[in-house]
């Protein structure tokens, strides 16, 4: 099968749906990290959902993006595109397009780093209430013996107290 090049409009129009992902992608990071920094987990399931579908986007369009590129006999990547915006005739929208999304893409980079690190925090946290909850149960659980004195092993003569 012979490979036509797409016309310029194609990669324009690419970038242009590239760019819409990237702006919601970064507002859904932003509620994100919100939502995180309040502690409300009953709302991070809808959100971690609508962001695996924008990750999902985002990643189509940039194939679609370098499978375009290529077309042109281009490199892919941000050599490619600084390639094709430089060939005339020279396309202003996707140029700002394209200047709009980089460091658009810088930014949802950082927030999502900022956003997995909270997560480690929270996940942290957590697991500090739940060894301490367990080292709780663990003390009223202590067995007593004959003279009412902690034994200091488990298993010994003692029982457990409130027990018959």
């Amino acid at each position: 099968m012979v490979s036509v090049p797409l016309p310029a409009q194609s990669i324009a129009g690419i970038l242009a749906d590239e760019l819409g992902a990237v702006r919601e992608f970064v507002a859904i990071l932003k509620e994100e990290q919100t939502t995180l920094v309040e502690g409300k987990a009953d709302s991070i399931a809808a959100l971690i959902e609508k962001k695996s579908g924008l990750a999902t986007r985002l990643t189509d369009c940039a194939k679609r993006r370098e499978a375009a590129l290529a077309g042109f006999k281009l490199p892919v990547g941000r050599a490619g595109m600084d390639a094709w915006l430089a060939a005339p005739p020279t396309d202003a929208t996707a140029q700002r397009n394209w200047r709009e999304l980089l460091p658009l893409a810088a930014e949802a980079r950082s927030l999502n780093e900022l956003n997995g690190k909270l997560i480690g925090t929270r996940l942290q946290h957590n697991q500090q209430a739940l060894a301490a909850l367990m080292g709780a149960t663990e003390q009223a659980m202590m067995t007593y013996g004959p003279d009412g004195q902690t034994l200091a092993r488990p298993g010994g003569t003692g029982r457990i107290l409130g027990s018959a």
